[in-house]
């Protein structure tokens, strides 16, 4: 008994080395998944993100991203154990058989376990220690922060990695421990041939995931920028991934049961090799090609996505503004213009700038809630997307901001959205006392205006310009919403800066960001001491704050596509071992039926390639209907670079096609090893 004992660790030692085509696989992604989780979790422990400028933006994304990882890694991991145990009990069913008990098989399993933690222990830890830093600054360098920051490992990132895949080793034990103690010797010898079950029903799940595939389809194209559009997404994924998997493991059984039935088709020899080899194919392999479309999906729309975003940034920072530097006044007899202006010139010529495309315009701002084409005080807080604002202005100031020549009648105006289009006739007005309503007649609805670039799609922040004959008009209507256009009067004075001119006092001393620099904090000064001062805005303060987070979601995204192209690459490979041994017998049974060699391999290599094309045209298939609603995603931050967009999309998935293509070539190596061994 003792000898038993002491002889499990290295009985346990020595299946993993000799079951190393399964286990270093799952080895490696176990390393990587850990040295990931470690490296988040340095980045959240170490206390100079939380000290660094825009630092907490950076943060955050990272924490959910840590979050998100432990979500996708433990069952990932699972699944991928269910490989290992699977290819493992044939094994374990000649152990039972050559006089090991279970008891003995517990502990010797519980050994391989210890040994696997251990490796993927050191193997994680040495990682993040080495590429920590480097990792640290690329998060730094990609958020436009500071990087000459101290390096501080903290060993509570390491005792959280620790915890961490100790859990999930612990479950994945308790699982193999209960299949094998619940499994007979005779069981576990053919469990190791076992497929993967075919699920009973197949027309009505064909049905169901044919249903649910269009279903999201269906809500993706149809997908609109609006409140609900987040949840929209998350139903839609819900869907489509509930249709790749139903269509995968019924849709494709039920297709080729369809073309098998055809007898003219059927009964010839090219097609009944292929079609009856890709059914008892697809019955194995169904589940796990779904898991392949779904993750490859994931990897193309994430990359897509988050590059999109890094690159498409200064267009997502200038929808917000109207000009690089802003001034807003509020009060009653706001400040001078003309002295404003000219004192503004004046501080730019000291510091070697000049002001550029100025743009300055009086009006009343209010809050309201539109249903149609009213607009009034009060309406559903979770809304977001029926909450606007509305520029009041009179024609007057209107034709001297555009420099046009258009006339009203009263009860007339004019109205300008810089997202989708009023359209409608009339503009209705209404206060909180139903005695407080006011209707005009749309004169024209403008189609540009200086102030704000039109989006048709962007219903998220949308802005509307109303321009009325006079300032008793201009008066009545915010009285409508007990607003005093005089007390309230806004003043809006922005502009672009640049350092070139021949008059400008030549500093040859000051970097371009220097003068700008100077001449910012002197105008923010000098605007502080006027009358009804309300707010000075730098764009390039935003602009910061947005490099930190996108800099962040794109740093997540690397990684997250990285987590996703591993783990896709990971299943491929262990469908390609397991398409491997079954395909020994197959080929022993075509050599008996007379099948030469060649057109033995020709086939099952026709197979294999249609069995992993499948996956590949269904993410693309997948990332094309998608991106209607992830340009509807992006949207409500301000994303409307649709040549972008698509530009990213295109080559995403000619690279991520590439990628896959290769990754094939690279896995079936191992499928074309097992088969020669017994053709």
């Amino acid at each position: 008994m003792r000898k038993t004992m002491s002889l499990l660790p290295r009985m346990a030692a020595n299946n993993i080395r000799k079951n190393g085509s399964v286990y270093f696989p799952y080895i490696g992604i176990s390393v990587f998944a850990m040295f990931t989780h470690f490296v988040f979790g340095f980045i959240l422990k170490n206390d100079i993100m939380y000290t660094l400028p825009k630092g907490a933006y950076a943060v955050i994304l990272v924490q959910i991203g840590y979050v998100l990882l432990g979500i996708i890694m433990i069952p990932f991991l699972y699944y991928t154990n269910s490989f290992l145990i699977k290819r493992r009990k044939r094994e374990l069913g000649l152990y039972s058989i050559l006089g090991l008990e279970k008891k003995h098989i517990g502990i010797m399993l519980f050994w391989e376990s210890m040994i696997i933690y251990c490796v993927v222990m050191v193997g994680a830890i040495a990682m993040g220690l080495l590429f920590s830093k480097l990792i640290f600054l690329l998060l730094l360098n990609l958020a436009k922060m500071p990087v000459n920051v101290d390096f501080v490992i903290k060993p509570a990132a390491v005792t959280q990695t620790m915890i961490f895949y100790a859990f999930i080793m612990g479950l994945n034990l308790f699982v193999n421990l209960i299949q094998v103690g619940k499994s007979n010797p005779v069981e576990l010898l053919g469990d190791s041939r076992r497929g993967e079950k075919e699920p009973k029903r197949i027309g009505f799940w064909s049905l169901a995931g044919l249903a649910a595939m269009v279903l999201g389809y269906r809500m993706a194209v149809k997908a609109q920028l609006e409140s609900n559009v987040f949840f929209d997404f998350f139903l839609a994924v819900f869907f489509v991934v509930i249709g790749t998997y139903f269509l995968f493991t019924s849709g494709s059984i039920a297709a080729l049961r369809f073309f098998k039935k055809r007898k003219g088709f059927y009964y010839r020899p090219e097609n009944f090799i292929t079609v009856s080899g890709m059914l008892y194919r697809m019955k194995k392999s169904a589940a796990s090609l779904a898991n392949i479309c779904i993750f490859s999906t994931m990897v193309i729309i994430t990359v897509v996505c988050t590059v999109s975003v890094y690159l498409g940034m200064e267009s997502i920072v200038t929808s917000g503004f109207s000009r690089g530097f802003e001034l807003n006044f509020i009060g009653e007899g706001t400040v001078d213009r003309e002295a404003l202006k000219q004192e503004t010139r004046e501080l730019a010529a000291q510091h070697g700038v000049i002001l550029e495309e100025e743009l300055d315009y009086a009006y009343v701002g209010i809050r309201v809630y539109q249903v149609d084409n009213l607009f009034q005080p009060e309406g559903d807080p979770y809304d977001y997307s029926s909450w606007t604002r509305l520029s009041l202005m009179t024609l007057e100031e209107y034709n001297r901001l555009e420099n046009a020549s258009e006339t009203l009648q009263p009860g007339e105006v004019l109205i300008f959205s810089n997202g989708p289009d009023f359209a409608a006739q009339t503009v209705s007005f209404k206060g909180m006392e139903e005695e407080l309503s006011m209707e005009y007649t749309v004169k024209k609805e403008l189609t540009e205006s200086r102030i704000r670039k039109k989006h048709t799609n962007d219903i998220m922040n949308t802005d509307y310009l109303v321009v009325l004959a006079d300032e008793e008009e201009l008066r009545r209507v915010s009285a409508v919403y007990h607003v005093d256009s005089a007390a309230q009067m806004s003043y809006y004075y922005g502009f672009w800066l640049d350092t070139a001119g021949e008059n400008i006092p030549a500093e040859e001393e000051l970097s371009e960001k220097e003068k700008i620099d100077g001449f910012s904090a002197t105008i923010e000064q000098y605007a502080g001491t006027l009358p009804e001062f309300a707010e000075y805005r730098d764009r390039r303060e935003n602009m910061e704050i947005q490099e930190s987070t996108y800099g962040g979601l794109l740093f997540i995204g690397i990684f997250f596509g990285s987590i996703f192209l591993i783990c896709l690459l990971i299943i491929m490979y262990y469908k390609q071992i397991t398409e491997g041994f079954e395909d020994q017998t197959n080929f022993e049974i075509m050599q008996k039926v007379g099948m030469g060699d060649e057109e033995i391999r020709r086939t099952i290599r026709k197979q294999i390639s249609m069995v992993f094309g499948l996956p590949l045209i269904g993410a693309l298939c997948h990332t094309a209907v998608g991106m209607r609603m992830v340009y509807m995603l992006l949207g409500a931050i301000g994303f409307f670079e649709t040549g972008l967009l698509i530009a990213c999309c295109v080559g995403g998935c000619l690279i991520f096609a590439l990628v896959y293509s290769v990754s094939y070539r690279k896995t079936s190596m191992a499928y074309y090893r097992i088969v020669r061994v017994m053709g």
